[in-house]
């Protein structure tokens, strides 16, 4: 659970890494954009001013607009510079190559927000939470770990009767030593004692010699044997130490208890947020789809107003910068309805079956098909230098 709860963070800050790094190629092609438009408004105001038609005053006013947006061009760049380190520093080993520190970093795909939002009752993805969620599963093996030990404590606590039986052999082997026979009676009586034999009955006095095979049938076939079957009760009196151990247990494993509730209800309110983000941030989209379609008519308006002599180029350069905030608005917005996606997929633990990730091909380290991110699209506009990487990942996809 571990391992998958890192691939899950790696994903999830992977992605947000990657929307904020859509937003600033985004932004900094608006401002482009917006750059544009005001240096050709500045250039045809030139004209028309050296013919008489229009103020100088204009041209004054048309350069400050000029100056403002290679302001807000410098400004987007850096960010966009920024957010290309950020996104090569987490997919790299190092940054010591002056080629790939230098490399530019292209988003090959963009928002696609679903004609219709899916709305799932919110019981039903905080149970889908409370079933995936890494943490609440290390959670409840921690518990389950911490019941066990709890009864294996207990278990000290009471009385214990053992049945134990045991069996022994001796064997004596080898020849006998002739100083402990009765013919040295002598020698035999000071030292080592007479071996009781009777020559007259015909007995040898010397016992016959036991091989070592001989010695170890004695073990076993009861020539001396040594056995027996007994109880063990065993009572424990005011075991203190004991006693502290188990109540040290039961209140850790309460403690663990408080933690999994904890966590499960902190969980019920990430999913609850990471749900409200998605249909706020969805609704701010629409606004902002809204107020960028009415800055475009109203440019477009001002504009053939111009055409006509009855504007000015000061309205419709703020035209068109109103249109470029709402077109920098809109993305935005769209950035921050992906990112709620993905939060919403990482508090209902849903995130890596939501992308196509396996964890079998992150424990291998070789992947045998290619994530699939929901609500992306290809980007249209991408560059003849950009297009190869869809072409290499075509194999990887096929298998």
């Amino acid at each position: 659970m571990g391992f998958r709860l890192q691939i899950i963070d790696t994903v999830d800050q992977i992605e947000n890494i990657y929307w904020d790094l859509v937003y600033a190629y985004e932004n900094a092609r608006v401002q482009n954009e917006s750059l544009a438009f005001a240096q050709k408004t500045l250039s045809d105001t030139k004209k028309q001013v050296e013919i008489g038609s229009l103020a100088p005053i204009e041209t004054v006013r048309a350069q400050s607009t000029v100056a403002q947006d290679q302001q807000l061009v410098t400004s987007a760049q850096t960010n966009l510079q920024l957010e290309q380190l950020l996104m090569k520093n987490a997919v790299t080993r190092t940054l010591k190559d002056s080629a790939l520190a230098t490399a530019d970093v292209i988003p090959t795909s963009t928002m696609d927000l679903p004609v219709e939002e899916p709305v799932a009752p919110t019981e039903d993805l905080i149970n889908d939470a409370l079933r995936h969620r890494a943490e609440l599963v290390e959670s409840r093996i921690d518990l389950n770990s911490r019941d066990l030990s709890n009864k294996a404590v207990r278990s000290a606590l009471l009385p214990t009767l053992d049945l134990f039986a045991y069996y022994g052999g001796a064997g004596v082997g080898g020849t006998q030593n002739p100083a402990s026979l009765c013919s040295n009676l002598a020698l035999s009586l000071q030292e080592f004692g007479c071996a009781g034999t009777d020559q007259a009955a015909g007995q040898s006095p010397i016992s016959p010699t036991v091989s070592l095979g001989g010695t170890f049938n004695q073990l076993v076939n009861s020539t001396a044997p040594d056995k027996g079957v007994g109880l063990s009760l065993n009572i424990p009196l005011r075991n203190r130490a004991a006693q502290a151990v188990q109540i040290r247990s039961e209140l850790e494993y309460r403690q663990a208890q408080m933690r999994l509730q904890q966590i499960e209800n902190q969980v019920g309110v990430e999913v609850r947020n990471a749900q409200y983000a998605v249909q706020q941030n969805r609704a701010s989209v629409e606004s902002a789809k809204a107020a960028g379609e009415l800055a475009r008519q109203s440019l477009d308006a001002e504009q053939k107003k111009y055409q006509f002599g009855t504007s000015t180029t000061t309205l419709v350069l703020q035209y068109q910068s109103q249109l470029a905030t709402s077109e920098s608005t809109l993305v935005n917005a769209m950035v921050a309805y992906e990112k709620s996606r993905v939060e919403l997929d990482r508090a209902t633990g849903a995130l890596l079956d939501h992308n196509g990730i396996s964890i079998d091909d992150a424990a291998r380290g070789q992947v045998t098909r290619m994530p699939n991110v929901p609500y992306i699209a290809p980007r249209k506009d991408m560059p003849s230098v950009a297009q190869p990487a869809p072409q290499a990942a075509a194999p990887a996809q096929q298998q």
